[in-house]
């Protein structure tokens, strides 16, 4: 088969990472490969392995993010001179809003093309017909089923993406990790990779929280965040001067952003994440634990597993915001109990090799391919180009709703504040 996988930009983050891992394995397995999105931190590395094209694919109306705008139509226009030029059998999307953008281009072409759902709430609108999608968790799954009425049969769970083969050196430049850190390796090392954007800034003051009152509870450890993009850098990194100024020791450190972060995860005594980097962690072998928005969502285990896969180990499966004092005692019951943290982390290594590897999610990939090859009906196009219509609807309507009608609003209410005054 000839595939196009396209991302919305080739940026440092999870999805964009999955992508990559199932290109390459698409590709070894005698697959052609294209990889397509917005020439983004990652691009360069991802030209070394596989053909890449650079497609710029709007994700805003304005300042407004949104699923499809006007300048969305180069795009379709791209997406199908890739078609052509390299006789694409099947478009591969990740994410909901390039999935749209490549539905329209599919029916120009008369290719087939679906999509996998990377994580988060997406979407916030119904998706164009295909024979069959894919998504990382039932959460996702649920969601298509339930609000906006697909056939469960329609929607495979294939959370399979990360690369259990990763290559375990050390990061070429991090060669002695905690000399260039200036940390000390006797120390319990805590490290979470993560953006730093509002999504995550909840979970990032949560871990801070946790760590500090650990410190002042007498316990010898340090926290690396890993990862640098996002508003909210900044803040994090002043926070962290000031606790270790408080402390006179070196508490809380941050990397910045790092090509191949995973590597640096083999120095650590355990992992915080969310999504890919919990499993790069659980990869490791290191004992895991789940930060939501909410706080503490769970240590992977045995007995909490099933509920945190279901929402794609994201931590949405606590509701609520959680108690400070649940993280502090997950974290210290690891620091303390050895043999309960070397069986936790055989236990998420032991899932990660079963349920997340690339390797074994291939076939069920190539799979959901051929089904839509097959089902790639001219009454699905036509089908498919109906949905198309109708979502515009309501996308269009929130796009316009932003530009005209929230400017209006706030123009119309002050000239009534006017005249009354």
């Amino acid at each position: 088969m000839k595939i196009l996988i396209l991302v919305s930009s080739t940026v440092l983050g999870g999805h964009v990472l999955s992508a990559f891992t199932i290109a390459r394995y698409m590709k070894d397995a005698g697959h052609t490969v294209v990889f397509a999105g917005g020439k983004g931190k990652i691009a360069e590395i991802i030209e070394k392995e596989i053909s890449f094209i650079d497609v710029d694919i709007p994700m805003f109306h304005g300042t407004r993010p949104t699923y499809f705008t006007w300048k969305s139509l180069r795009s379709v226009g791209a997406i199908c001179r890739i078609i052509k030029e390299h006789k694409i059998d099947i478009i591969h999307a990740f994410d909901a809003r390039v999935y749209i953008t490549a539905c329209i281009a599919s029916i120009i072409e008369k290719k087939p093309v679906t999509c996998t759902l990377c994580g988060g709430t997406d979407p916030a609108y119904n998706l164009p017909v295909t024979n069959k999608m894919m998504v990382f968790s039932e959460e996702q799954q649920a969601k298509m089923v339930q609000k906006f009425n697909w056939n469960p049969e329609r929607v495979d769970v294939i959370r399979t993406r990360v690369e259990i083969d990763i290559h375990a050196a050390d990061h070429h430049e991090y060669a002695d990790f905690f000399d260039k850190m200036q940390l000390d390796n006797n120390s319990t090392t805590i490290m979470m990779i993560s953006s730093f954007d509002s999504t995550k800034q909840n979970s990032i003051l949560n871990v801070i929280d946790a760590v500090q009152q650990l410190i002042e509870n007498g316990e010898n450890v340090q926290m690396v965040f890993i990862g640098g993009k996002g508003s909210f850098f900044e803040e994090v990194q002043e926070r962290a001067a000031l606790i270790n100024i408080k402390f006179s020791k070196k508490i809380i450190s941050l990397t910045g952003p790092v090509v191949n972060a995973y590597k640096l995860l083999k120095n650590a005594s355990l992992v915080i994440g969310v999504g890919r980097s919990a499993f790069e962690g659980m990869i490791f072998n290191k004992p895991t634990i789940i930060v939501g928005e909410n706080g503490f969502a769970g240590i992977v285990s045995k007995e909490t597993v099933n509920d945190i896969a279901y929402y794609n180990f994201s931590g949405r499966n606590e509701k609520q915001n959680v108690s400070l004092e649940k993280l502090v005692q997950a974290i210290k019951r690891l620091i303390e109990n050895e043999e309960y943290s070397n069986i936790i982390g055989k236990f998420g290594h032991d899932f990660v090799l079963n349920e997340i590897d690339v390797r074994k999610g291939i076939p069920k990939i190539e799979q959901v391919y051929k089904e839509n090859i097959d089902g790639n009906t001219l009454w699905l196009r036509l089908v498919k180009m109906g949905s198309i219509v109708k979502i515009m609807v309501p996308i269009w309507r929130d796009n316009w709703w932003h530009t005209i009608g929230i400017p209006l609003k706030k123009i119309l209410g002050m000239v009534k504040q006017t005249k009354i005054g």
